[in-house]
This record gives structure tokens, C-alpha cells and sequence, in this order.
């Protein structure tokens, strides 16, 4: 897949190296030459030096011939035009965006990020997961991650099993009757 990722800070470069590791054609874009320039001299990507929503960089990025477009720049309001300009008038399939501003995720105002409005398929929240992390913690102590699979139907727990956890070579089909709060 050809992927652009707009915005070489820690996050950037992160989804970057290992968007390369697994072999996909990946351009980075932002405005900060040294950062581009490290990007360029260690990675295994195309670097791009310029605004991240602006049309005409994004073109230089390869951005016609993109699957995916991942916004995870500084600003929100960055991430979200690079994401309208990737869907406008590049027709890219994909668009992620990083939104951190609390006052854009209140479902008073879900609409927003519909297809007719700004078109961002998933939205990256770093707080709010760190919120969802500790609640779903919180819920099932003991329980090191907590996944909901199925709109909530099933749910995978990680734990940590020393040789006397009680978990140990219990068959599946048993757990719930032993171990009712699971």
C-alpha cells in the first residue's frame, strides 16, 4: 500500500518505521526540514518537507496514488484539512487522523466526521484511549488489557500467569463456570 503519514514528530516517525518494516511504500511530510532530513537518512521512506494540508505538497508526496492518508501532525485542525483535502480532491480511500481537542470528540457534535462533513474514517484520540485503557482496568482487576471484539460481545483479556495462577490449563470451555466474574 502506498501510504502518506503527515507529521515527523515521535508519533510520525513511529507509524512510519513500521509501516516500512512491513514493506509498504510510505512518504512522510512535514514542515520542519530537520526533522524530514532525519526521516530521509534513517528510514526507509520518501520525505517530503512542506504543510501537511496543503494541496500542492500533498501532491508532491504522491498523494494521487495513495491508498492511505495518516494526519498525526501537532494540530487537529491540520490533521483534519490534510484528511478533507486527501478525500476532496485526491479521492484517497483511507484517511486517519490524530484529534486531541476534547470540545471535537463530544458526541454532541459526532457528526462532524461523517462522509458529507470531514471525512476521517478513524480518529486517533491519545487521551481518550488512555481513558478507555483505565477504565476497562478497572473493571476486571487483575486483567493487564481488556479488547471488546464484536460490538462488545466478546471480550479478549490479557493477564499474567505465574505457575500458580488458577487460570493454567483450565480449558476454555470452563472458565466462565469457575471463574464467573470473567
Amino acid at each position: 500500500m502506498k501510504i502518506i503519514v503527515c507529521g515527523a514528530g515521535q508519533v510520525g516517525v513511529n507509524i512510519a518505521r513500521q509501516l516500512a518494516l512491513e514493506n509498504h511504500d510510505v512518504t512522510i511530510v512535514d514542515q520542519a526540514p530537520d526533522l524530514v532530513r532525519r526521516v530521509s537518512d534513517t528510514l526507509d521512506a520518501q520525505a517530503v518537507v512542506g504543510h501537511a494540508s496543503h494541496p500542492d505538497v500533498l501532491e508532491r508526496a504522491g498523494i494521487a496514488d495513495a491508498d492511505m492518508l495518516i494526519a498525526v501532525t501537532l494540530t487537529d485542525e491540520i490533521n483534519m484539512v490534510a484528511c478533507q483535502v486527501a478525500h476532496s480532491l485526491f479521492d484517497v480511500p483511507t484517511k486517519i487522523a490524530r484529534i486531541r481537542q476534547k470540545s471535537y470528540l463530544d458526541p454532541m457534535w459526532a457528526n462532524l466526521f461523517s462522509r458529507d462533513n470531514l471525512p476521517i474514517d478513524v480518529i486517533i484520540s491519545p487521551e481518550m484511549e488512555v481513558a478507555r485503557a483505565v477504565a476497562r482496568r478497572l473493571r476486571i482487576p487483575g486483567a493487564m488489557d481488556m479488547i471488546p471484539l464484536a460490538d462488545g460481545a466478546v471480550t479478549l483479556l490479557g493477564v499474567r500467569c505465574t505457575e500458580e495462577c488458577p487460570l493454567l490449563n483450565t480449558p476454555l470451555k470452563q472458565l466462565t463456570q469457575l471463574f464467573p466474574d470473567l
